[in-house]
C-alpha cells in the first residue's frame, strides 16, 4: 500500500478490493495499492477466499489497510463522504478498556435498535468513532438505512491526552484506563470542534450500551429546532467530584456567567461531603467509588442531542480550555456527564433546555453478570412501558420499578409521569438510587 512513497504490506489469503474493483490477489508475492487514485470512503478491505488458520491475524491486517486508506487518501478522517448536517455519534470498542466487558458487544445492538425505532435516522449521518479495533462486521446495522460513516480517533481527532499532559498520573493509579479518559475527554472539550471541522452542525450521542426501546416517530433534530432549544437530555443522574466543584467555584469568579443558573446549589458540586471523605483517603470497597457524597444532578449524558456550535461559542470555547488545561480529567477522572452539566448550567438559559421523555430508553454498566449502574425509563407516549418494565425486571430482578412524574421544559410546567428501574447509589444516607434519578417525591422538574 503506498502514496508515493511506496511502502509495502505484506497481505495473504485473500483477495483485496476497493470500491468494488478488485486489485489483487494475496499469496506468495506482495501487490501495492496506489491510495493516490483511492477516494476515501470508497476504501474498503475486505477478505473473499475461505478463512485460513491465522484469519485472525487476516482481520489485523484487513483494519490495517482500512486505517492507512482511512488516514492517507487525502488526509480525511472518516469514510464516505458527508450528507446532512446531523450527526448520530457513537464511540465503539470491542472490549470496554474500563469496565468489565465479559458481556457481550452490544454496539451493534445498540446500533440495531435506533434503526428499528427511530425512522427518521436516514435524514442524519452516522459516525462510529473508532481507535482501529472495528471493521464493519462490528457495526452494520444500520447498512442501508443511512449513510455510516467509520471514523479514526487519533490526535488530530481530539483524542489521548494534551501534549503537555503526557506525565500526569491518576490519583488512583490503574483505576481507569487511558482509553477512558480519552473518551471523556472527547465528549467533554474535543468533539464539538472535530464535528465543526467535519461539516456537522447537530450531534445526537448514543453510548455502545445506549438502547431505544420504543418509536421515536419525529425528527429529533428538528423537534430541537423549531421549538428553539440547545440542549436535549433523556434523564439525569446524581455524580460529582470535590476536586471538580472547587475548579467551577474558581472559573465562576473570574468569568461572566448566567447569575440566576448558580441559585439552586449555592456552589455547582458537591460542596458537602460525607466525614469519611474529609481525610482524603482512597475509599473502601464498601464506601462510594468517588467520594460523591451526597451527589448533585447531572445530565444521564449517555444520550443527548446538541447545537454544535453553541459548545464552540467563545463563553463554552473559554469553559472547555480551562477544564482541559486543569488536567482534572487524567488527574481525577472529572468526567464529561459533570462538565458538560456544569457548562449548560452556567451558561444556557433553562428555555433552552429539553428533556426528552416520550420514548423508552436504556442505558446500564454491567459488571461480572450484574447491573451496577444505571438502568431503564420507560417513555409517557410508550404503549408497552408496562410490558418493557416486566420484561427488563425479569431479566435482570435485582432492583425494582418506581414511578417518576417529570418535567419536559421551563415553558410547560406540567408533569409527565415515567416509570424507571434504577441502580447505584451515592453512598449518602437517605438518597435515592442514582441513576436514573428521580426524587425521593417522586418528581423531577427541569431543576
Amino acid at each position: 500500500v503506498h502514496s508515493g512513497d511506496v511502502p509495502l504490506v505484506p497481505v495473504a489469503g485473500f483477495v483485496v478490493r476497493v470500491a468494488g474493483v478488485r486489485v489483487g490477489r494475496g499469496g506468495s508475492r506482495w501487490f501495492l495499492l496506489d491510495l493516490r487514485a483511492v477516494r476515501s470512503g470508497d476504501a474498503l478491505v475486505r477478505r473473499e477466499a475461505p478463512p485460513l488458520a491465522a484469519a485472525e491475524e487476516q482481520d489485523r491486517v484487513i483494519m490495517l489497510l482500512n486505517l492507512l486508506l482511512l488516514t492517507t487518501a487525502k488526509g480525511e478522517w472518516c469514510s464516505g463522504v458527508r450528507r446532512s448536517r446531523d450527526a448520530i455519534v457513537w464511540l465503539g470498542q470491542r472490549k470496554h478498556s474500563s469496565y468489565d466487558a465479559t458481556h457481550r458487544n452490544t454496539l451493534n445492538a445498540s446500533m440495531a435498535s435506533v434503526a428499528r425505532f427511530y425512522a427518521k435516522v436516514r435524514d442524519a449521518d452516522v459516525l462510529v468513532w473508532h481507535e482501529g479495533d472495528l471493521t464493519r462486521a462490528d457495526a452494520d446495522a444500520l447498512e442501508g438505512a443511512t449513510t455510516v460513516r467509520f471514523c479514526l480517533l487519533g490526535a488530530k481527532t481530539g483524542w489521548g491526552k494534551p501534549a503537555a499532559q503526557q506525565g500526569v498520573q491518576l490519583v488512583r493509579k490503574n483505576r481507569w484506563s487511558l482509553g477512558y479518559l480519552s473518551m471523556i475527554r472527547w465528549y467533554a472539550v474535543t468533539c464539538w470542534d472535530v464535528l465543526h471541522a467535519l461539516g456537522y452542525s447537530w450531534v445526537m450521542r448514543f453510548d455502545d450500551d445506549s438502547f431505544l426501546l420504543s418509536p421515536v416517530p419525529y425528527n429529533v433534530f428538528e423537534a430541537m429546532r423549531t421549538t428553539s432549544k440547545v440542549y436535549g437530555f433523556r434523564t439525569l443522574a446524581r455524580e460529582c467530584d470535590r476536586n471538580f466543584g472547587a475548579f467551577v467555584d474558581e472559573y465562576v469568579a473570574r468569568h461572566d456567567v448566567l447569575a440566576e443558573q448558580l441559585l439552586d446549589d449555592g456552589t455547582i458540586f458537591c460542596e458537602k461531603f460525607p466525614k469519611r471523605c474529609a481525610d482524603g483517603k482512597p475509599p473502601t470497597i464498601r464506601r462510594t467509588r468517588y467520594c460523591e457524597g451526597p451527589g448533585r444532578l447531572g445530565f444521564y449524558n449517555n444520550w443527548f442531542v446538541t447545537d454544535v456550535e453553541f459548545w464552540r461559542s467563545p463563553n463554552a470555547s473559554s469553559f472547555r480550555r480551562a477544564f482541559d488545561d486543569s488536567a482534572l480529567i487524567f488527574s481525577h477522572r472529572c468526567n464529561d456527564l459533570i462538565f458538560q452539566t456544569a457548562l449548560v448550567r452556567l451558561l444556557l438559559p433553562r428555555a433552552q433546555w429539553r428533556r426528552f421523555a416520550d420514548f423508552s430508553y436504556l442505558h446500564h454498566t454491567v459488571r461480572d453478570g450484574a447491573v451496577r449502574w444505571g438502568g431503564l425509563e420507560t417513555g409517557y407516549d410508550d404503549p408497552a412501558a408496562d410490558t418493557t418494565i416486566a420484561a427488563y425486571l425479569a431479566e435482570w430482578g435485582d432492583s425494582e420499578a418506581r414511578e417518576c412524574q417529570v418535567q419536559l421544559t421551563l415553558e410547560d410546567a406540567s408533569l409527565r409521569r415515567v416509570a424507571y428501574v434504577p441502580h447505584g447509589q451515592t453512598r449518602f444516607r437517605g438518597a435515592p438510587p442514582a441513576a436514573p434519578f428521580c426524587n425521593l417525591r417522586g418528581v423531577a422538574p427541569l431543576w
